[in-house]
């Protein structure tokens, strides 16, 4: 109970410290609200209440988190990760018809269906399998490849990457969570268990993988170095998280306007879970595992 009690005190304290992340945490709920409804606001507030139960169980089980891994350009590569952000901000926009300016949009439907031919024509390879491979070879070609070249052309390895120790126990803990919640909702019973830990593999590279490798392996790490404060870099980067999805939102059917105010929701905050873990490991494998999990083995959250 002790430790406990020092864990929410170190919280609190880091709280009155970044008016940044309390102030989202406070008016994240009432977006929520705006944009989904009562419902979105209620799960909003227990989606609060976990995050801060996931971050008491982060910070217990990594009594001693390793320190930042080294940035040589700080400012130079914080500009480089954000124009390769809005490139793939474009991307998405031109993927989801949400933007349809040529010859751009031209190639990035090509892209689409030679990943797509590509993966259904793949001999071998199950039908419950064929659309996960295809997006998780679009998402390799459209964001992973392109963090990967910037990483070297900046001169950093594996481990500067954040491709570091797994952490295995505390990676295990937390996607045996996910997987109860699973169970529990009847995700983890949607196909056989076979089929179902096939395509959790595969969601690796469908999402998990390229966003942990650019939001928490390269943005991160330079928010904090220019921001000077760790968590508000971690605000930023969760908004910046959210953001990415707006054409998604809007090809699923929201308004600009709705796709936009929800960046700033706190009805599902992954993007700060993930961060944290990052902050608490400095290694993008353990939320990589995570991520691939939320969705495929069961939800981090609760979700409309």
């Amino acid at each position: 109970m002790r430790k406990l009690r020092e864990i929410l005190q170190h919280f609190l304290r880091r709280l009155r410290q970044t008016p940044l992340l309390l102030g989202w945490l406070l008016l994240g709920p009432l977006v929520a609200l705006l944009t989904e409804g009562w419902l979105a606001l209620a799960f909003g507030l227990v989606n609060v209440l976990l995050l801060g139960v996931y971050a008491v169980l982060l910070h217990w089980m990594t009594p001693d988190p390793p320190g930042p891994l080294p940035v040589k350009r700080p400012r130079l590569e914080l500009a480089m990760a954000l124009a390769l952000f809005i490139m793939f901000l474009i991307t998405q926009m031109l993927a989801f018809d949400v933007w349809t300016a040529q010859p751009w949009h031209g190639w990035v439907h090509s892209l689409s269906v030679f990943t797509y031919q590509t993966a259904y024509s793949a001999p071998g390879l199950p039908n419950w399998a064929r659309q996960d491979v295809y997006l998780a070879l679009s998402s390799t070609l459209k964001q992973l490849l392109p963090t990967l070249l910037l990483f070297w052309g900046l001169g950093y390895r594996r481990t500067a990457m954040g491709l570091r120790h797994p952490h295995w126990r505390l990676t295990t803990v937390l996607v045996s969570s996910t997987a109860a919640f699973g169970l529990l909702t009847g995700v983890l019973l949607r196909a056989p268990l076979g089929q179902a830990l096939g395509l959790y593999a595969i969601g690796i590279l469908v999402n998990a993988l390229p966003e942990e490798l650019f939001f928490r392996g390269l943005l991160l790490p330079r928010l904090e170095k220019a921001l000077g404060n760790p968590l508000n870099a971690l605000v930023v980067s969760a908004l910046l998280f959210n953001a990415l999805h707006i054409p998604i939102e809007i090809y699923n059917g929201a308004s600009p306007l709705a796709a936009l105010l929800g960046v700033f929701s706190i009805g599902y905050p992954s993007g700060l879970l993930w961060g944290y873990l990052y902050l608490r490991t400095r290694s993008i494998l353990p939320g990589t595992f995570w991520h691939a999990a939320n969705g495929n083995l069961g939800f981090l959250m609760m979700s409309v």
